[in-house]
């Protein structure tokens, strides 16, 4: 969203080129009227909203600003970040050790073999298998799905601060007051504001200085560009593309290459510039 200089009201070059980008990287501009009111000067639409998916736009519009040449422009985006797989991890619950049945197992332990050797590598690897085999005992290691992950913005600030903020609506709660409703408003409010800030300053510093692959694997975990699979042409028959390539060349005879040039000729294409090569940097292609 932004002005990008380019007046879509004119049919130039300028205008056709940015939006053969935009349908190369299946973007769409979502419609509006002339945006920009230069004085003496013909209106023009340069103001633009580009987004991946039209169907998750909610509203969309402009209003007239009269500090500005430029109409306000705005737009309202449905965000699904993708569901994150859930991850199964390996944990011990020392919580429920009994200690005295701890301390009676780690008394009868012999130690002898450890006092007797002379390699420093084998007493520890006595030591550890012996500790080890305690743990196994009395706290055996439990699989645990994980399903909800932190937010990475998240900081232990925010989480001191969200713990405050529940315990204020405990108490509201258990003996409600209006101080206290008064109290656990405020530290709702301040609480909703870090968060925010606090989640724009994760996006901005993943965005900063990152290659525009970067860009779009970090758009795409939080649900911002369409990661859904391109399908293929379903009128292509796969059997017949095969078929024709691992036949003999004899086979493509005058016949078979007036019907490939006549198929070819109802296929439509987008136009575009003429491909070139461009030089890239070590850096550019490493990212």
């Amino acid at each position: 969203m932004g002005d990008l200089n380019t007046c879509l009201l004119k049919n130039d070059v300028r205008s056709q080129g940015l939006q053969n980008v935009l349908a190369l990287h299946d973007l769409s501009i979502l419609p509006s009227n002339a945006t920009h009111y230069f004085p003496n000067s013909n209106p023009s639409l340069i103001d633009l909203t580009i987004v991946s998916r039209t169907a998750n736009v909610l509203s969309h519009g402009q209003l007239t600003a009269s500090f500005s040449y430029h109409d306000l422009i705005y737009a309202s985006y449905k965000l699904r970040p993708p569901k994150r797989k859930s991850r199964v991890i390996q944990r011990r619950n020392f919580r429920d050790i009994n200690l005295d049945l701890l301390r009676q197992d780690a008394a009868g332990i012999d130690w002898s073999k450890l006092l007797e050797s002379d390699s420093v590598d084998t007493k520890v690897t006595i030591l550890t298998t012996q500790i080890v085999q305690l743990f196994d005992s009395h706290a055996p290691l439990r699989s645990v799905r994980v399903k909800h992950f932190p937010a990475p913005w998240l900081t232990p600030e925010l989480k001191v601060l969200m713990t405050k903020r529940d315990k204020a609506k405990l108490a509201v709660k258990r003996c409600y007051t209006e101080e206290r409703l008064l109290t656990y408003k405020k530290l709702r409010n301040y609480c909703n504001r870090q968060c925010r800030d606090s989640k724009r300053r994760y996006i901005h510093s993943k965005l900063k200085d990152a290659s525009p692959g970067q860009t779009w694997r970090f758009l795409e975990t939080i649900g911002v560009c369409d990661v859904t699979t391109k399908q293929c042409n379903p009128d292509l028959d796969l059997n017949a593309i095969n078929s024709q390539f691992s036949s003999p060349p004899l086979l493509l005879n005058s016949t078979s290459k007036a019907l490939s040039l006549l198929s070819l000729s109802t296929w439509t294409f987008t136009d575009c510039e003429p491909f070139k090569f461009i030089e890239l940097t070590e850096d550019e292609l490493t990212s």
